[in-house]
């Protein structure tokens, strides 16, 4: 009876699946002041969260240590591009995404994997910067800084560094910053 109110309602026969935990590696910015250092990292689905966008998000609960230093994480995309002219590009391609979920019964309405790209695409904080010099084009690509705002749980970061400080205001616990696989981002974001 269940499956056929289910079927009847247009219910997803089948809960989605969980994507299976991948090793990623990041960079932790420790809170005690020890210097930043690469860390290898689980990840994991966390459907529900704010961060329920991302199809693999690091699992950063055993160096938060508290509930609330996870729950209380926020993330925010960071740009390291070559070019000043993605700028422009990037305005293009939020014109057409917000065309394509405007028009309303068009075969071009967005289906759910499509509007969780849309989320991470435009509504992460992010930040931009244009590489100037040759030897640092290996870092270009998309990266998320995870952190922490369990204020009561975790010690003040003082070492996050300041050209990137801004966005978040403070940090509260270890920063982590995560390269986004190339697939999983295109030249625009």
């Amino acid at each position: 009876m269940f499956n056929s109110l289910r079927s009847f309602l247009d219910w997803e026969t089948e809960p989605s699946a969980t994507p299976p935990p991948i090793a990623v590696t990041g960079v932790r910015i420790p809170a005690d002041g020890t210097p930043p250092h690469l860390i290898p990292l689980t990840t994991i689905s966390d459907p529900g969260a704010k961060t329920d966008f991302l199809f693999h998000e690091p699992d950063l609960r055993p160096h938060w240590k508290t509930k609330d230093g996870w729950s209380f994480r926020d993330l925010h995309r960071l740009n390291l591009q070559q070019d000043d002219n993605i700028h422009l590009s990037r305005y293009l391609r939020q014109k057409q995404d917000f065309q394509k979920v405007l028009m309303v019964g068009s075969s071009m309405t967005p289906d759910k994997q499509q509007l969780l790209h849309l989320k991470q695409r435009h509504l992460c904080p992010e930040q931009d910067y244009v590489l100037q010099q040759r030897e640092h084009v290996p870092c270009i690509g998309t990266y998320y800084i995870f952190y922490s705002y369990a204020v009561d749980d975790l010690p003040q970061n003082h070492f996050v560094p300041s050209w990137f400080r801004y966005t978040a205001g403070s940090y509260w616990g270890d920063v982590f910053i995560v390269k986004m696989a190339s697939q999983d981002c295109d030249e625009n974001g």
